[in-house]
């Protein structure tokens, strides 16, 4: 069967997305997954996620849904609009995120394949979602989706596990920003990151940084000269070393993994003096 492929455009970033249904063809794409650790899993061990659909339910989700496929830059949605469609990453990275009414932006987190999202709150979006890379997503109705979960408990088991490891993953960003220096927030987010194999070449130790500098920043709570102090701060430790300004060879693996746990240290040495 031939696909059926026609364009529209995202009104908020003018962004061509390319629209498919998609149980058109099976063979172009992956089956749907929601990843998450199971409920016996070993706690705290983003690699040991894994698909929790079934097979039965992987074909109802495709007949359900609609594949987008959205360029680097492209808006999905936007705070405060009718929350009519939920969404699962097949391939490439979004980031939620939220603006002050100052015009701060704060990334609340980066969304990857086999991530649920778009619920909507009160019927709207609460946050808005971007695509940080070009990204290949799975669209449902929301309300025919919740039709789905109300009368399939392995589904409503599924969803459960994926949303209460959703919220240990807030739940510890919390904990960075309020407690971790700059330095340590940098050091946590790296670490997320060697546990996702796709980003992470333990045979060389070399770490992709998929995201820019702004975005880093945006996502450590601090500004882009901040983000690169601290960078400049673990390669003088020894515990990095740039390599270009997308990927970082890890040099002492166990020294980074300490830093987050270690005594919080203030980022201005101005305030350090003071509170001597």
């Amino acid at each position: 069967m031939n696909f059926t492929t026609f364009r529209a455009s995202t009104e908020a970033s003018q962004a061509s997305v390319d629209v498919t249904p998609a149980n058109a063809d099976g063979s172009k794409f992956r089956s749907p997954e929601i990843r998450a650790r199971r409920f016996d899993g070993l706690l705290g061990l983003l690699a040991d996620a894994e698909n929790l659909l079934s097979h039965d339910e992987q074909e109802q989700l495709q007949h359900l849904g609609t594949i987008l496929e959205y360029r680097r830059g492209s808006t999905i949605f936007s705070a405060g609009e009718a929350g009519q469609f939920v969404y699962l990453i097949e391939e490439g990275i979004v980031r939620i995120g939220c603006y002050a009414e100052n015009g701060h932006r704060q990334i609340l987190a980066f969304k990857l394949s086999g991530d649920f999202f778009g619920l909507p709150d009160c019927g709207h979006y609460a946050n808005s979602a971007e695509t940080v890379s070009a990204a290949r997503l799975y669209r449902f109705p929301w309300q025919r989706m919740l039709q789905i979960i109300s009368s399939e408990p392995h589904l409503q088991l599924t969803l459960l596990a994926k949303f209460a490891c959703d919220c240990s993953i807030a739940e510890r960003r919390i904990i960075v920003l309020g407690q971790q220096n700059i330095r340590q927030r940098l050091a946590s987010f790296m670490l997320e990151l060697v546990q996702r194999a796709e980003f992470f070449d333990a045979t060389r130790s070399r770490l992709k940084i998929p995201i820019n500098r702004f975005d880093l920043a945006d996502y450590l709570g601090t500004s882009p000269e901040s983000a690169a102090r601290a960078f400049a701060k673990l390669e003088a430790e020894g515990l990095v070393k740039r390599i270009g300004y997308h990927a970082v060879d890890i040099l002492d693996m166990e020294g980074l993994e300490a830093l987050p746990h270690g005594r919080r240290r203030t980022d201005c040495p101005a305030v350090s003096k003071l509170h001597a």
